[in-house]
């Protein structure tokens, strides 16, 4: 590449927060075209975050200021789940009082940050808001822990589809 001419690119690039890019040319070219948008997501398993996700705060931080909007995913819904998160053992239940506390503790931190006014305010939506429609998240934690992968392995046909390489889906 040549040159890169997108203020977003410019300064992280001169930052160091950059280190690959699939198509860099493209996205500076995409950046160059107006205000784009773009998102990270937590879940709310804590009432604070960790030093690890200050670098894509700052990221969010440097999107906005160079005139781009943020939108921030809280996973109010995914929480609910359990979810391991690559841990040896599940991730405790969380209430629904603890994880509404909890989001309220992560979106205070994003408030030193972001804006969330003017016309790239940032938007911070929770995915409980749709999720919980589905009643998904209620099936998942309720019934989904009585079916462990461990159980599931051991079932002959299970084995041979592996086997195969054929599709094992959750169905």
């Amino acid at each position: 590449m040549t040159q890169i001419r997108s203020e977003f690119l410019r300064v992280v690039t001169e930052r160091g927060f950059l280190h690959q890019c699939t198509d860099l040319e493209a996205l500076d070219r995409k950046l160059l075209e107006g205000p784009q948008v773009c998102y990270i997501g937590f879940d709310c398993t804590a009432d604070s975050l960790h030093v690890g996700s200050l670098l894509p705060i700052m990221l969010l931080r440097w999107w906005q200021k160079t005139g781009n909007r943020p939108l921030v995913l809280m996973g109010g819904g995914t929480t609910r789940i359990g979810d391991p998160s690559g841990k040896d053992e599940s991730r405790k239940l969380l209430s629904d009082a603890d994880i509404a506390r909890n989001l309220a503790g992560i979106k205070s931190i994003f408030t030193r940050y972001l804006d969330f006014d003017g016309p790239l305010a940032t938007q911070m939506s929770n995915n409980a808001e749709w999720l919980d429609k589905l009643n998904y998240i209620e099936f998942l934690r309720d019934f989904g822990r009585h079916f462990t992968v461990n159980r599931m392995l051991t079932f002959e046909s299970v084995k041979l589809r592996l086997d195969r390489e054929q599709p094992l889906t959750f169905l």
